[in-house]
């Protein structure tokens, strides 16, 4: 069973009829690839600024160690 996807709950409430309620999401890289796990299908998610703003956090780093692991493997 993954450790992502349905929480179950609405932290902000329901969007919309659609709205499937929170999502708990992962984040990684391996071989220069930036790895976001939704743990589910997901035609969209809904994000406060906050939160928008620390998903786009966690892309940046994970896009930036894999380019220095790319780096290094090229390197050695």
């Amino acid at each position: 069973m993954s450790q992502f996807g349905a929480t179950g709950d609405y932290p902000h409430g329901k969007m919309n009829e659609e709205d499937e309620g929170g999502l708990l999401v992962g984040f990684t890289h391996d071989k220069g690839k930036v790895i976001i796990n939704f743990g589910k299908p997901c035609a969209w998610i809904g994000l406060s600024p906050e939160e928008a703003f620390g998903f786009a956090r966690l892309i940046a780093e994970h896009a930036r160690d894999a380019m220095k692991d790319i780096t290094e493997s090229n390197d050695g």
